[in-house]
């Protein structure tokens, strides 16, 4: 299927558009990440940053769920991230609070890059560079599209040099990102430009406060294992302890689904898609006894050291699994 078939769809361009976060839509994707900024005491703590993130981006490390065999694709700068930085602030003066750069992901939902012909891909390229250099021009040093993980995705980074009233050269991170009615107009503005082409992609909800996993929660969550002591001890001070101990089980049994599902391993994900299957009804129990579900849920948390709605969420997807295969 092309994405030619939906240039006879009317055009909604004007007026964008915005799915409840229930709907079976594609979303246009847009997060902004980190600030890459000096502190006090902390000497080129941005600039070490920054080289960790070259280390990342460009797989010089080892990165999880990433595909070796898959190539990624620079599409901006090249793989000297740190060095162009440099380069490019190095007649600027910098100060204790100076932020030199801020990360940039675009993507779409899972779904939308399924089966999709090669020259959409490419326009779908094409559409995301022009919104990032038609928003931040040359300021736009780096971009990458990791095609090595599970969804494709863009990765940039920014580096707000401005002129000044005296034409020197200043960093000015509050120009581009000077709050959250800012981000709002960019999320907005990047669903309409990339409506232009691909029409079935929409805005995320509006005013949503739905919170994001971060990568470091995630692989936190999925890449460690109860300890048997830990829970002996949680589960001595607890009133009912018997199902509190399959409750903790239980929950720990749907996130190994979920970290099979997100595997790249095929046979891995169809395991994950048989278990989910009989782990439905075994989540609804889960919940009967309230009290005892939030009190394994909290122990999850203190014990990976991660927020609760992360937990949470991790459960909610293996719940989703069956309804995404259909």
């Amino acid at each position: 299927m092309s994405w030619d078939d939906f240039k006879s769809m009317p055009d909604k361009t004007k007026d964008v558009t915005f799915r409840s976060s229930n709907s079976k839509h594609f979303y246009a994707i847009l997060r902004f990440g980190k600030k890459y900024k000096n502190v006090e005491g902390g000497k080129n703590l941005a600039m070490m940053a920054i080289k960790v993130f070259q280390k990342h981006m460009e797989r010089e490390i080892e990165v999880l769920n990433a595909d070796t065999k898959i190539q990624n694709e620079i599409l901006i700068g090249d793989k000297n991230i740190y060095d162009n930085v440099i380069e490019h602030i190095k007649d600027v003066k910098l100060h204790k609070n100076t932020v030199i750069g801020r990360e940039i992901l675009q993507t779409a939902s899972p779904d939308f890059f399924l089966n999709m012909m090669p020259k959409d891909l490419e326009r779908w390229k094409a559409d995301n560079m022009k919104w990032l250099c038609d928003n931040f021009g040359e300021n736009c040093l780096y971009s990458v599209l990791h095609k090595d993980e599970k969804t494709w995705h863009i990765h940039s980074l920014i580096v707000p040099k401005f002129i000044d009233k005296k034409g020197n050269e200043i960093l000015s991170n509050t120009r581009y990102f000077d709050g959250l009615g800012r981000f709002a107009e960019y999320q907005t503005n990047y669903a309409l430009h990339m409506q232009q082409y691909f029409k079935c992609l929409n805005r995320g909800v509006k005013h949503s406060k739905a919170k994001h996993l971060s990568i470091k929660q995630y692989y936190t969550l999925i890449n460690q294992n109860l300890n048997e002591k830990d829970i002996s001890q949680v589960l001595a001070k607890a009133k009912n302890s018997e199902l509190l101990e399959i409750k903790i089980k239980a929950i720990e049994k749907t996130l190994q689904v979920y970290k099979n599902y997100n595997s790249k391993n095929e046979r891995m994900k169809e395991t994950a898609i048989l278990e989910s299957k009989g782990l439905l009804k075994e989540i609804e129990k889960l919940k009967g006894e309230k009290e005892t579900y939030k009190e394994a849920i909290s122990y999850i948390s203190q014990v990976y050291k991660v927020p609760q709605y992360v937990v949470n969420e991790c459960v909610r997807e293996v719940e989703h699994i069956n309804e995404r295969e259909k």
